[in-house]
């Protein structure tokens, strides 16, 4: 059992930084220039999540946009909607879940064209 954990500034190349732990484990990173971190949190070949913890969200919402993530989090990690869709972008798995098009992945689609005449 590993205890939940925060790491405090580890190193841009540390593995808990570019890669995924799965666990109840976070690196937290500061920043001051939007550019900065949004080059540090890109460059990784993984892109499920990443969060954002700020007051300015009109900061927050111009970064996130900027992060190849499937899910980007203000202010929170790591809660889920099922309304939502949830997937990863670049080596962060294939397809998504949860959401309309997450649905859509567990149906077989069929489509029929009827004439009316022959």
């Amino acid at each position: 059992m590993i205890a939940p954990t925060i790491i405090n500034r580890p190193p841009d190349n540390s593995r808990i930084v570019v890669e995924e732990p799965f666990g109840p484990i976070v690196p937290l990173m500061s920043w001051d220039d939007e550019a900065e971190v949004i080059e540090r949190a890109n460059n990784s070949s993984m892109g499920l999540g990443a969060s954002i913890w700020t007051a300015d969200l009109d900061r927050a919402a111009r970064v996130a946009r900027q992060i190849q993530a499937g899910t980007v989090w203000t202010n929170d990690h790591f809660s889920l909607s099922p309304t939502a869709l949830f997937g990863g972008h670049k080596e962060s798995g294939i397809g998504a879940e949860w959401g309309l098009n997450g649905l859509k992945a567990f149906c077989n689609i069929q489509t029929l064209f009827l004439k009316k005449s022959v």
